[in-house]
């Protein structure tokens, strides 16, 4: 059956035993004479494609995870990548760390001294972050909302009417304001740099303008219109 200088029989009972059963495989094959193809096997057309491979991912690797993030493509890949961290709970925060039994004395959030540094705590339960949302939701001109995990920040653009551009702008400025207080957190922890809400908030509307206007439609939007209303261009 086989033939060829790489051919050699086999020395061990282990070799026999191995041979024997590829020998039963091939015998019991049905080797059809239509071409081989490629088949992408997800139990759907068998067509391979990005979004079908997305949601596959979500699925399988997520479980039953209820989660909420949506990638936004105006917003820089890491951005993205910092918000999918936090929703799924992944950023190494004081608490996480010392989950991981990674020594660690301190576990009080390093922006207040209040309370354990966990997601939602930095996030949410901060009073730094809530001052920062709060001033955020008056620049957007959205109902003050009370948001219990740092999910109910990513749904926050249903708070939004008309538009779709007009919920994918809020959700790429949740997206920001995550990667911004994740770095003011970073510089408070190791650089012992001093911040505020102000600058925090000077941050977002700066890099979200600067992102929305290359990285999308909206190449003509105006700083001074932007920095009173983001959404001005969408009524």
């Amino acid at each position: 059956m086989f033939s060829g200088r790489w051919y050699r029989s086999p020395r061990t009972v282990e070799e026999l035993s191995e041979l024997q059963d590829l020998e039963r495989m091939l015998s019991e094959g049905n080797m059809a004479q239509n071409s081989d193809k490629w088949v992408w096997d997800d139990g759907a057309a068998g067509t391979f494609t990005v979004s079908g491979f997305k949601e596959l991912i979500r699925e399988g690797v997520n479980g039953m995870q209820d989660l909420h993030m949506k990638w936004e493509g105006w917003v820089p890949i890491k951005v993205n990548l910092i918000t999918w961290r936090a929703e799924r709970d992944r950023l190494p925060t004081r608490v996480a760390l010392a989950r991981r039994r990674i020594n660690n004395p301190d576990v009080l959030c390093p922006m207040c001294s209040v309370a354990d540094e966990d997601i939602r705590h930095l996030m949410v339960g901060c009073e730094f972050a809530y001052g920062v949302w709060t001033v955020i939701c008056k620049w957007c001109k959205l109902d003050p909302f009370f948001a219990y995990d740092y999910d109910d920040l990513l749904m926050l653009y249903k708070n939004v009417h008309a538009g779709k551009w007009r919920k994918k702008i809020i959700r790429g400025i949740v997206m920001i304001i995550t990667w911004v207080i994740w770095n003011t957190r970073n510089a408070k922890v190791f650089q012992n740099s001093s911040t505020n809400i102000i600058d925090v908030v000077a941050e977002v509307k700066s890099r979200s303008f600067l992102w929305l206007k290359h990285r999308s439609k909206f190449k003509s939007i105006v700083w001074q219109d932007w920095s009173s209303y983001p959404l001005y261009m969408c009524l």
